[in-house]
């Protein structure tokens, strides 16, 4: 089922690049077996990952984004979900095997599809397209996070966010870290190169960041070249739901 909101920000006659984008809860009563095996389509590195975790709610809830990102490639793929793999391309900025993810031997014909994933608290957002894109989603801090973040943030941003109402800060902070979050994700570079060198309380010169509607308590955003036009169809249910792996 698609949510009610479609749409583009396309000038009449331009290209559409189209954009498909999930934002889904983690359905209730599907639950990691404490101290169990990893689910089997989790790769060496996730399963690392997932035995980091400290919290059961954090491994189940990276256990379910992970599902997730399989589920809407494989549907764009047209293969299983368990079958999608996937790698680090070099970061831009020094090289190293920490850039942007991408499809390990998509093996499909022609281009695979870009994607990013993002997860915070129970909601996972997916954005897969054509063009080089970056999604955040996070929920609402509290405003002592707000208060240990703000001095990280540009000067700019900073006076931005100094000059909101008292009532709206936790929001517009959550906004505007999304808006951090996907350029980070979009670039490959991570937060340190957008941190505190890039005001993003307007549009950054060669992207295009954009807002999207979340669930309440939540704020999302995504991120594409400013060359690219886009059409958004947003989605809340996944291709295929994820499996049950024990019983709560």
């Amino acid at each position: 089922m698609t949510h009610d909101l479609k749409w583009s920000d396309a000038p009449p006659g331009e290209v559409l690049d189209r954009v498909g984008i999930w934002i889904v809860r983690a359905p209730a009563g599907q639950r990691l077996a404490p101290g169990g095996e990893p689910p089997d389509w989790l790769d060496e590195k996730e399963r690392s990952r997932l035995a980091a975790i400290p919290q059961q709610s954090g491994r189940e809830a990276y256990a379910f984004a992970h599902w997730a990102l399989r589920s809407v490639l494989g549907s764009s793929l047209d293969c299983s979900p368990k079958s999608v793999g996937f790698l680090r391309q070099p970061c831009p900025g020094c090289g190293g095997a920490h850039g942007r993810p991408a499809i390990r031997d998509p093996d499909r014909g022609g281009e695979p599809p870009e994607f990013s994933m993002s997860h915070s608290g129970d909601h996972v957002a997916i954005a897969v397209a054509e063009a080089t894109i970056g999604i955040d989603i996070e929920s609402h801090p509290t405003p002592e996070s707000v208060a240990g973040y703000l001095p990280f943030l540009h000067p700019r941003e900073q006076q931005w966010l100094g000059a909101r109402p008292a009532d709206e800060l936790v929001r517009d902070f959550a906004r505007l870290w999304t808006r951090k979050e996907a350029m980070a994700k979009a670039t490959g570079q991570g937060m340190a190169a957008v941190m505190n060198r890039l005001d993003l309380t307007g549009q950054p010169l060669g992207w295009r960041v954009r807002q999207l509607l979340a669930p309440p308590g939540y704020e999302a955003s995504f991120a594409v070249p400013a060359s690219v036009h886009v059409e958004v169809t947003m989605y809340e249910e996944l291709p295929e739901p994820m499996p049950v792996l024990a019983q709560a």
